[in-house]
């Protein structure tokens, strides 16, 4: 039987933690899946999936792939701290080289992987504002993810691309205790995200928080709901379903947004 395909979604970094519990939740009838990676995973191929052993600084190699897809999951990229120069050339380069890539194949809605520490040094607080965070990153890779998120913007309003930047919070499959409790972000919820973003076509660019709909409200989730992002899950009741316990909330007041990686125990430029 002959696939119909109606839309070609690209997804970088799509062996990686997020990529590999992401992936299988957006496959559905007339899509087709491009995944990038230089570790392929071949055992989730199928006819509605292919993998490309590509570097994501390989512009032409990134331009051959993102031909004819309708839309651009960027999710990869070095994950923590890393020395400048490393997180430059992947992130920061390797960003500019996808999305330079993107615009020449006409992809016009992209989701990119930012994080919460482009905003680590923000208060707790302030996370609930209505109004997304001015850049406060708390490493160098949160230097990274605010230039990552910078790019995007450019894209949009000079290219026309609609670009959701999605400052991921503590992504795993279930929910841990402390801080996570508030953080967590689930798959399924991801994968919500990920179907919000690659359903705009607004040309413009949005800074959204990716993080599930978990009491305590640290996060203000209107930013999200603005471009149809609905999170189900909540760390709470899934804590309470795994153990039978209802764990505690967490206390953020006054800490920064970004914990530990704002402190000594994580140097900046340091590895980890």
């Amino acid at each position: 039987m002959t696939l119909s395909i109606e839309e070609t979604v690209v997804v970088t970094g799509a062996a990686g933690r997020i990529g590999r519990a992401v992936t299988p939740l957006l496959r559905r009838p007339g899509r087709r899946l491009r995944l990038v990676d230089t570790v392929p995973d071949p055992s989730t191929a199928g006819d509605d999936v292919s993998w490309h052993d590509v570097s994501i600084q390989d512009g032409p190699a990134m331009a051959r792939i993102l031909d004819g897809a309708t839309s651009l999951v960027h999710l990869a990229g070095l994950s923590s701290e890393r020395p400048w120069a490393d997180l430059l050339r992947v992130n920061i380069d390797g960003t500019h080289t996808v999305l330079e890539a993107a615009r020449t194949a006409g992809v016009r809605r992209v989701l990119l992987a930012s994080s919460i520490h482009a905003v680590g040094c923000s208060p707790v607080a302030d996370a609930a504002d209505a109004q997304p965070l001015r850049p406060r990153p708390d490493t160098y890779y949160g230097v990274s993810k605010a230039a990552m998120e910078a790019l995007g913007s450019l894209y949009a309003d000079r290219f026309g691309i609609s670009v959701v930047s999605a400052r991921i919070c503590t992504f795993q499959e279930a929910p841990g205790d402390g801080r996570a409790i508030a953080q967590w972000l689930s798959p399924g919820d991801m994968a919500r995200l990920v179907e919000a973003a690659i359903a705009l076509d607004d040309g413009r660019h949005h800074l959204v928080w990716g993080v599930s709909a978990n009491h305590p409200g640290w996060f203000s989730l209107e930013a999200g709901y603005a471009i149809g992002y609905r999170p189900q899950d909540d760390a709470l009741t899934a804590s309470l379903a795994r153990d039978g316990v209802t764990p505690p909330e967490p206390d953020g007041c006054g800490a920064p947004l970004g914990g530990a990686f704002t402190d000594d125990r994580h140097p900046v430029g340091g590895t980890w």
